[in-house]
């Protein structure tokens, strides 16, 4: 590695300081102000809502002791200390068709999976634990089995009173089958919010338009818009603004009025045509500026009216870096959903060396695979260009070296990111 490379001067050797990662994530969580209404909407409406308040157990889950598999009930006290014991099967119990009736001493009945455990019986003898003949009446079992085994105790996976779901949850497949076990038909989520999109820039075209000479097809409004909806939140997209500081001061005073967020890629550095923070700070606050992270210096956050404002760079891959680590946990917060303390990473030996500069943090686009021994490494993808966003499709995970960190060497413990599909 070619030391020298790291006292180049390149976009970062700016006289302005820069606000660390860590501290720009604090900014704006402590500044959103969190009020999302609430609604109810049928179950099959619910996944990816976030639910509004905790939902109780009405009834216990399972509501009744039931067996854990196919076999026979019996009283614990029949089951033989030593040798073998007969046992009369007085009938036969089936999920949804309980058993009518007692198990007396010296009975059982044969049980299927999931059915009532039958009064006077708290044990389940699997079938393949039958001495001969299983279809024989009567059976014979044999010593070694455990009273109450075999079989699911009545509220075990929830009692009634229970939280079943805390607020703040959002709805997976998962907390679809809980919620349905419970009987909700109806759930309280927070409303989703609503987040208008847009791209700036002069040289952008959609990606039906043939390209003229020193044109570009836009790639982030459908990236921003795959990551917004992704999240639950209502979409609007408001299309390609020119750099004209009029059309984007009237686009964003517009969008305000009837949106929770804004996000715009573009427009936030200092060049003659990024018009965005200008158009920001007329219209209302400007908060954070200009983060000491790579990719995605140039980004802003501020306020207009009661409407969030994030503005990301114009470089592809700079705008899935700046979501990732500064929109999505502040769209979480916005619509109600749980904080998580940290982001969720691991570390991992990284087998090349990678180049870092302290005083800001480096996002490198990673592989994590899986050596010939079974072990776990990560690789960057190879050219970090905030340019190249092949590179993004090509990973699986993110590779993060903090504000205060130095170049890594063969074979240190890096902290990965993995991306969440």
């Amino acid at each position: 590695m070619n030391q020298s490379n790291l006292t180049k001067p390149d976009c970062f050797d700016v006289p302005e300081e820069l606000t660390a990662l860590s501290l720009a994530r604090a900014h704006i969580l402590d500044a959103l102000t969190v009020r999302p209404a609430t609604a109810k909407v049928n179950l099959h409406e619910a996944h990816g809502r976030i639910l509004a308040q905790n939902l109780l157990a009405p009834a216990d889950v399972p509501p009744v002791n039931n067996a854990a598999m196919d076999g026979f009930a019996v009283r614990s006290a029949d089951l033989p200390e030593h040798g073998e014991r007969s046992l009369a099967v007085a009938g036969i119990a089936l999920a949804g068709k309980p058993f009518d009736g007692n198990v007396e001493s010296g009975s059982c009945v044969r049980i299927m999976t999931g059915a009532a455990i039958p009064d006077g019986a708290d044990t389940v003898i699997a079938q393949e634990h039958v001495i001969g003949d299983m279809e024989a009446n009567p059976i014979v079992i044999d010593a070694g089995h455990k009273a109450g085994q075999n079989m699911r105790p009545r509220g075990e996976d929830l009692a009634a009173g229970d939280v079943v779901l805390k607020a703040g949850k959002r709805i997976g497949a998962a907390e679809l089958g809980v919620l349905s076990s419970m009987g909700f038909d109806r759930v309280p989520v927070f409303e989703q919010l609503r987040v208008a999109v847009f791209s700036t820039g002069d040289e952008l075209r959609e990606p039906d338009v043939t390209l003229d000479h020193g044109l570009i097809h836009d790639c982030n409004r459908p990236i921003l818009r795959a990551l917004v909806t992704q999240l639950g939140c209502s979409l609007t997209d408001l299309g390609i603004l020119p750099d004209q500081y009029e059309v984007v001061r009237d686009a964003l005073a517009e969008a305000a009025t009837d949106h929770d967020v804004i996000i715009t890629s573009g427009g936030v550095s200092t060049g003659v045509a990024d018009y965005v923070t200008r158009a920001l700070q007329e219209l209302g606050d400007l908060g954070v500026w200009r983060i000491a992270l790579r990719p995605g210096r140039p980004f802003a956050h501020g306020r207009i009216g009661a409407c969030e404002f994030f503005g990301l760079p114009g470089n592809p891959v700079a705008v899935m870096v700046t979501f990732d680590q500064l929109v999505n946990p502040a769209l979480g917060t916005l619509a109600g959903l749980s904080p998580v303390d940290s982001p969720f990473r691991f570390r991992l030996p990284c087998t090349e060396a990678l180049r870092k500069k302290t005083g800001r943090t480096e996002v490198y686009r990673a592989i994590m695979y899986r050596e010939a021994n079974g072990t776990l490494s990560v690789k960057s993808t190879g050219k970090q260009s905030s340019g190249l966003l092949k590179s993004m499709s090509d990973a699986n995970c993110f590779i993060l070296l903090e504000h205060d960190d130095e170049s890594t060497s063969v074979g240190q413990l890096v902290d990965v990111i993995p991306f969440s599909d």
